[in-house]
């Protein structure tokens, strides 16, 4: 049982009374009755779950496996409500405690972010002993496409905020079913749409987790796809995805002439900048090209226009809308030569998340051309969505009274998600709440693209920093990230520090191990 007071964390009582069994009230009756009988093998008690009746649950599938590399487990399968499929895993060697991982994107098949060992370097989740859950959040398809919410409210829902709920409180049932007992405490991580259910989660159901790890967020679903439709008209003016405004040139132009002015301006020369934002390079200092014609080694105004578009934010009416991306990423494989500017044709990352966005959510219409949008009825236009998407409230009283503890963080060269928009949420939210670092802590990692990735290290045990928060009272302070090359060695070490703390080269010590450098406050400049 949990220790009432510990790190915050909330007593069984207040556990049963916000309803862990909700969704059937046999399944404590069923755990009383496993206590009663004899004990049961692994595989019986596996294939019992399949029997358990809970109230709009279907348990398809119980069974033991045992994975080359990971202990041995229960894995169940499911469908909550009519098309709502889940995954619990349910290790035999339990360690009291659920952890319960996000999706990416639209989603669309069951995900579970909790597996991967980028969350909890040093050993996953379920090696840890963490029974641990992910779901399809309500409907099956490809996590870049989002037709399935065509004229579908239910789903458009159970994808904003029902369905990982409803998982959640469904694993809990069932944990409480297998080991007779309810968990000790309820975790969650997820990156980019994982970081927002994460957000989600502790906005809109505050009871759901002790702790959570929201990486990347995709918290502004309305005002991050603004900025992308933007991006895309100033690059695909016209709609031709074969002839972008921004060419692979362009990019290896502006990402090298970034950090030729910049790289060096933290003490390092490593292909990253601890903090873009105190870089102070200006496009327009760009070759430009003569005749205003796109050739290697310069720019065009159009190509100029465009940088500045993404550089800018999105605006309505003067009026920023949502943060625009700072510098970082350029020329990085993944970095916008994914996210914003589509490789050899096709499409880009943006021009998909935000047209299938606005073409079925906003307004309902397949053949919506983005070309055509003016802006001006936007904030009419996307009213309904962002009831239903958005995670941008800053009220976590709730959250904060009950004891939760959350931790954010965002790669600076991230090119799915502005960097900035986590900051922005962040900084409101300590103003709105002196407090709030008691509870909530950023963390920013240089040269790290979406969620992994890039030159910067991107291996941090996320996991154990909220564990040992909730659990131990021990806030995430100066914390270790790990950049791995060939065969998983260990290429560079840094810390990561505190929001608004970076880390600080000594000035002689190597570069790539982090005993070089110190946790501090940038001075302002």
């Amino acid at each position: 049982m949990r220790k009432p007071g510990i790190g915050g964390g909330r007593s069984a009582r207040s556990r049963i009374r916000r309803g862990f069994v909700t969704l059937a009230a046999a399944a404590g009756a069923a755990a009383a009755a496993v206590c009663a009988a004899p004990a049961a093998g692994p595989a019986d008690a596996c294939a019992d779950l399949t029997t358990l009746e809970l109230i709009d649950l279907r348990i398809g599938s119980a069974e033991r496996v045992a994975e080359a590399g990971l202990p041995a487990h229960c894995r169940v399968r499911g469908v909550i409500e009519t098309e709502i499929n889940f995954e619990l895993l349910l290790p035999d060697d339990w360690n009291g405690r659920f952890l319960m991982g996000g999706g990416g994107g639209f989603v669309g098949s069951v995900q579970n972010q909790a597996r991967s060992q980028l969350y909890a370097h040093g050993g996953s989740p379920l090696e840890r002993g963490y029974a641990t859950a992910g779901t399809d959040t309500g409907h099956t398809g490809n996590g870049g496409s989002a037709g399935w919410a065509l004229d579908h409210p239910e789903r458009q829902e159970n994808f904003g905020h029902r369905a990982v709920h409803l998982t959640a409180e469904t694993a809990k049932s069932i944990i409480a079913h297998h080991y007779a007992r309810p968990s000790d405490y309820d975790y969650f991580v997820g990156c980019s749409r994982g970081g927002g259910q994460g957000m989600v989660e502790s906005q809109r159901y505050p009871d759901d987790f002790d702790g959570i790890v929201a990486a990347a967020p995709a918290y502004d679903w309305t005002g991050i796809t603004a900025g992308f439709l933007q991006n895309q008209q100033a690059i695909y003016p016209d709609g031709d995805l074969d002839a972008p405004v921004l060419t692979p040139a362009a990019l290896e132009l502006l990402g090298s002439s970034i950090l030729a002015a910049c790289d060096a301006d933290d003490g390092v020369e490593d292909g990253m900048m601890t903090d873009p934002r105190r870089c102070g390079f200006d496009p327009a200092e760009l070759p430009r090209c003569a005749g205003d014609r796109p050739a290697d080694g310069c720019v065009t105004a159009a190509q100029l226009a465009a940088v500045r578009t993404v550089y800018d934010g999105p605006a309505l009416n003067g009026e920023r809308i949502y943060p625009g991306f700072n510098y970082g990423g350029e020329h990085d494989y993944g970095g916008w030569n994914w996210w914003v500017v589509a490789p050899a044709g096709g499409r880009s990352a943006q021009y998909g998340f935000g047209t299938e966005l606005f073409k079925y959510f906003v307004f309902g219409d397949p053949d919506w051309d983005y070309t055509e949008y003016d802006f001006s009825t936007w904030k009419e236009d996307v009213a309904a969505t962002a009831a239903i998407l958005n995670a941008a409230d800053t009220d976590l009283s709730r959250f904060r009274d009950g004891g939760g503890r959350i931790i954010y963080w965002t790669g600076w060269s991230d090119l799915a998600l502005p960097p900035l928009g986590t900051i922005d949420y962040y900084e409101r939210l300590e103003a709105g709440d002196p407090s709030a670092r008691d509870y909530a802590r950023l963390y920013m990692l240089p040269g790290v693209l979406h969620c992994a990735g890039g030159p910067g290290p991107d291996r941090v045990d996320w996991v154990e920093a909220i564990r040992a928060w909730v659990e131990d009272g021990q806030a995430p302070g100066r914390l270790l990230a790990t950049k791995l090359g060939e065969d998983d060695a260990v290429t560079m070490t840094r810390p990561v520090c505190p929001y608004p703390q970076v880390a600080v080269y000594d000035g002689t010590g190597d570069p790539n191990d982090a005993a070089s450098f110190a946790c501090a406050v940038p001075p302002v400049e």
